[in-house]
């Protein structure tokens, strides 16, 4: 019995030491990548006149780095692969190909919102990067019902941010809108498995047996509601008093059931 306890704990050690590894990587990675945005937002978007050479040659790397990093994700990618079919754990491969996913991704962001001349677009990515990092630590800190909440908060948030008429802001909503019900779906096809959802012939734990399905329904409805409200003249501040008060009530009662 005694080596039974001391197998059981060893194993939850383990499991919290990959988890605060993975913690650790997330955070690195996004303040790497909010530096880099800041050097972008400073010498691509407010560049001086008399910086035109640095404008140019940051620029340009831009460019080539947004490239490149896209390239060496996917041999990331396929490291990671290997990886995990030998059956082998390592946090490298798979934090290496998300970074770089990342990289290309703000590069790009911000030579459309450049080219567009959409500054505030790159605003956007710069607030984009934290409330990423925040998610996956509520990921690996949480349950994942809250994950899937914190999700839909963070959707009805950016909707909120971005509301004004134009197409873009029409097409997030719609976009965001479908992955909610998505959302939705599938937390549906969970609570009738328990928590388990069938995935290629395997079961896949989405929630735990004890997740509090209401919660996640009136989560996607908090999140349906102020997406919809946002395309009406609604004052900014209410919705997202709203929606901050929503998610901090939740904070707090996931909070409280992991004592």
């Amino acid at each position: 019995m005694d080596k039974n306890v001391k197998q059981a704990k060893l194993a939850k050690a383990k499991a919290e030491e990959a988890a605060l590894n993975r913690i650790l990587c997330w955070m690195v990675g996004g303040v790497v990548l909010e530096f880099f945005l800041l050097l972008l937002n400073r010498y691509v978007i407010y560049s001086k006149v008399s910086e035109y050479a640095i404008h140019t040659a940051v620029c340009t790397a831009m460019k080539i780095l947004a490239v490149a990093a896209l390239v060496c994700a996917a041999a990331a990618g396929y490291w990671w692969k290997n990886v995990r079919s030998a059956g082998k754990k390592s946090t490298l491969p798979g934090g290496l190909c998300l970074f770089l996913i990342g990289l290309s991704l703000c590069c790009f962001g911000v030579w459309f919102f450049y080219n567009m001349s959409n500054f505030r677009g790159v605003e956007l990515l710069l607030y984009v990067v934290p409330v990423v990092v925040v998610l996956a630590l509520v990921y690996y800190l949480y349950q994942r019902e809250f994950f899937f909440i914190a999700c839909g908060g963070v959707l009805a948030l950016l909707g909120v941010w971005g509301a004004g008429h134009s197409t873009i802001f029409y097409a997030y909503v719609a976009l965001s809108v479908v992955l909610v019900l998505l959302g939705a779906l599938l937390t549906r096809k969970a609570q009738s498995g328990q928590g388990l959802v069938e995935w290629q012939g395997k079961s896949l734990r989405i929630f735990g047996k004890d997740a509090n399905y209401a919660l996640l329904y009136t989560g996607a409805a908090v999140a349906l509601g102020v997406l919809i409200v946002s395309l009406f003249s609604v004052p900014s501040v209410v919705l997202y008093g709203a929606v901050a008060a929503w998610l901090l009530i939740m904070a707090v009662y996931y909070t409280v059931k992991l004592m």
